[in-house]
């Protein structure tokens, strides 16, 4: 299956790079060659990170280069992310992890965080890295919503022009067909709204067919008439809908 292509920057150049999340398949990205004059000639060479697809990227120890996220844990990233070898750190488990999991600083402490749904059964939480006293890294798991199953996809944008970003995700509608747990549970789409201890959650969209809509395995967040404030288009299996951001 091929799930969203993530861009993202890790060169030195600042050129990017793609990503494609391919289920079952090696974790690689591709880099547009340029030669000597660093004009694009129209290839792309491929570099394996691991065997093990992943769905998460971002600096998660602080050194300035971007690391992925894999169920099983993190992969750090070399001072030559082209030749050097990627490190597996396995601190946590994720079990059937959303594409994508967001890595966010949420509580404002200096250090990177992540927001993680349950694609496959219930589930969406955060979990907090923290150090001890010796230096070891560990992550708290902290629960955002353990009611709905299929969070399959998230954004992080501030849909409510405050400053601060939100969490906006969805149940996906029938994601594999009655194969999960809470297949079958009416679809919506919600924002998560960090309040400094916890998330609040809102309902966007919420009800059966026809009434209430999922997240799907993609949407996108965009100001579509210039008001400023982002809207979102959201499609799945049961159907494309825009949801026009009229303000408080």
């Amino acid at each position: 299956m091929l799930l969203p292509m993530i861009w993202y920057v890790t060169n030195e150049n600042g050129f990017d790079e793609i990503l494609l999340n391919t289920t079952g398949q090696p974790l690689a990205y591709f880099t547009l060659i340029r030669d000597k004059n660093k004009k694009v000639t129209g290839q792309f060479s491929r570099t394996q990170v691991a065997e093990k697809q992943g769905h998460g990227f971002g600096d998660i120890n602080g050194d300035g280069r971007g690391d992925f996220v894999v169920s099983d844990g993190w992969l750090e990233a070399p001072a030559d992310p082209l030749k050097g070898k990627w490190v597996l750190h396995k601190e946590f488990n994720l079990g059937t992890a959303s594409v994508p999991i967001l890595v966010e600083d949420v509580n404002g402490d200096g250090k990177m965080d992540l927001i993680v749904g349950q694609a496959h059964d219930y589930g969406l939480d955060w979990y907090e890295q923290t150090m001890d006293q010796s230096g070891k890294r560990n992550w708290v798991k902290h629960p955002i919503d353990p009611f709905n199953s299929q969070y399959h996809t998230m954004e992080w944008a501030d849909i409510d022009n405050d400053g601060k970003m939100e969490l906006i995700t969805g149940k996906r509608y029938r994601a594999h067909n009655g194969g999960d747990p809470g297949s079958n549970d009416l679809p919506g789409l919600y924002y998560f709204k960090w309040n400094g201890e916890s998330f609040t959650k809102s309902v966007i969209s919420y009800g059966p067919l026809g009434v209430g809509k999922g997240a799907g395995l993609f949407f996108s967040i965009a100001d579509l008439h210039n008001t400023g404030r982002k809207d979102i288009i959201v499609a799945g299996k049961d159907g494309l809908y825009v949801f026009y951001n009229d303000g408080p």
